[in-house]
C-alpha cells in the first residue's frame, strides 16, 4: 500500500496570507466582527473553512470562521 501525503499540509490548518483569503469570506468577516481593527493571522482547514483572527482594540483575539463564498460558519470572542 502507497500513501501520499499533500507536502503543504502540516496538520489539520494551513497558514493562508491575508491577500489570498476570497472577498467574500473577508467580507464576512469584518460584517460579523466589526469590532476587530485589523485581522492578522489565517489559517485554511480541511474542509476549505477559512479561519480569520484579528484582535478588538482593547487587544481581544477575534477569530471568525467562514467559507469560501462568504458563508459564515462560527466566531469565536
Amino acid at each position: 500500500m502507497i500513501a501520499l501525503c499533500d507536502p503543504n499540509a502540516t496538520g489539520e490548518k494551513i497558514p493562508v496570507k491575508l491577500e489570498d483569503v476570497p472577498p467574500p469570506a473577508l467580507k464576512t468577516a469584518r460584517d460579523k466582527a466589526p469590532d476587530v481593527q485589523n485581522f492578522h493571522e489565517v489559517y485554511r482547514k480541511k474542509d476549505g473553512t477559512f479561519e480569520i483572527r484579528g484582535k478588538t482594540k482593547s487587544g481581544k483575539v477575534v477569530e471568525v470562521e467562514v467559507k469560501a463564498d462568504g458563508t459564515f460558519v462560527d466566531i469565536e470572542r
